[in-house]
Order: structure tokens, then sequence, then C-alpha cells
């Protein structure tokens, strides 16, 4: 959905955004429980982008902050008294990027947490912003406040804002996270066509596994 710019209500069943202009706010759930929840950033917060700023105050101790380093997960987490997080390099989430959030330990009864993004769109209207898609696995988000199909189902039907899954080579995976466990689709055939659609709501984050290359790249632009 092209709806990020001037004057937008875009709805999906894991986000919410309104926005004026290029400046918003979008609400994710935050699964409880100690489940985890796989989101992105999808504005710039002019401070930074830190989980400290980002991520709902009301997460308890103990909850953690997933990035991916290229090969495996980085981790901190919440401690103290008052809970806080570690004001580190580490756990900057810029628009782009997807992480997991795992809201309280696994059975504390934590409840679900509506989290708030807030901030500008990191392009203006009609510009845009390029996604680095290298070999292997990348947990990524849209950079802009779009929902819509990352994968080009056959080559037709997907979204032209959200075309994550078009560049890409033959076996090639994007994967989403369902609550429990990822679900995934692949590249296969001559030429190489997508097995399915791959529906992303507005601050979701998901894994984009480039397997055969070349390193290539993806670009948004803000549409009016």
């Amino acid at each position: 959905m092209a709806g990020a710019a001037l004057a937008f209500s875009l709805a999906t069943s894991q986000a919410q955004v309104y926005s004026a202009n290029i400046v918003g706010y979008a609400n994710v759930t935050l699964a409880g429980n100690g489940a985890f929840t796989l989101v992105a950033n999808p504005f710039d917060d002019g401070n930074g982008n830190y989980a400290t700023n980002l991520l709902n105050s009301a997460l308890p101790k103990k909850s953690q902050l997933l990035t991916w380093n290229g090969s495996t997960f980085d981790f901190v987490q919440k401690t103290g008294s008052p809970a806080t997080w570690p004001v580190t390099a580490g756990n900057q989430l810029p628009p782009g990027v997807g992480f997991f959030v795992q809201n309280g330990s696994p059975g504390s009864g934590a409840p679900d947490l509506t989290n708030t993004f807030v901030g500008t769109v990191i392009v203006n209207v009609g510009n845009s912003v390029t996604n680095a898609e290298p070999i292997g696995f990348t947990l990524q988000g849209s950079p802009i406040p779009y929902a819509g199909n990352i994968a080009i189902l056959n080559q037709n039907g997907g979204d032209p804002n959200m075309d994550f899954g078009g560049p890409l080579t033959k076996k090639s995976q994007l994967l989403t996270w369902n609550g429990a466990t990822f679900n995934f689709v692949q590249k296969t055939g001559s030429p190489a066509l997508w097995g399915g659609t791959v529906a992303i709501g507005v601050g979701q984050g998901f894994f984009v596994q480039n397997l055969n290359g070349p390193a290539t790249n993806v670009v948004e632009t803000l549409q009016p």
C-alpha cells in the first residue's frame, strides 16, 4: 500500500499507522508471557533510535532485544530496578533493520503490550531509499512505513513498493515469524518464481535469504 505520504490511514492486522504528513506513528503489538515478536522500526525518532526510546517502557525486567549480526543473534536484556535497557551501539534500531523483542520471561505472565513507534519517515515524498541485500541472511524491515507483499507472486500481483524478493535468484527465501516459528516461501523453477505471497505489516520484521547471489539492492520510493 502506497500510503505513507502526505495524508494516509493504513491499517493491517499487526499494525496501525496514522499520519497527516511524513511525521507519524505506528502501533505494533508485542506478545506477552515471554513470547518473541519480530518487528522493525518504521520511523526515525531523531534521537539515535535506541531501544530505550523506541520500546515500550512497560516491558518488564528480563525482557530481551535480539538483533542479527549476519550469522547469529546478539542480545541485550532489560535489567536493574527500575528495569532499563543498556544504551549501547548494539541496541540502535534504525529504520530498515528487523529485530526480535521478547516481552518478559516465559511463564512470567507479562501482558501483551502496544509499542508505539514515533518519528519521521527517512525520505521525503518522491525520494528513494536503498536496502542492501547481501549474500546470506539479512534481518530487515521496510524503512518506509509500507505494508504489502514483499514477494512478487509469479512476477505479478505483488506490491511494487515492497519488492524485496524480485531481485533474488533461484532457491532464495523470504521468512516471516508467526509467533512460534518461521513461515517461508522459496524461489523455484526456470525462470525462478516465488511459490507464494509474503504479506508484511507496517513495523513487521522479516528475513531475506539471498542464497546464490549476487549481492543486490532493493529501492523503495515514498509515493505521494
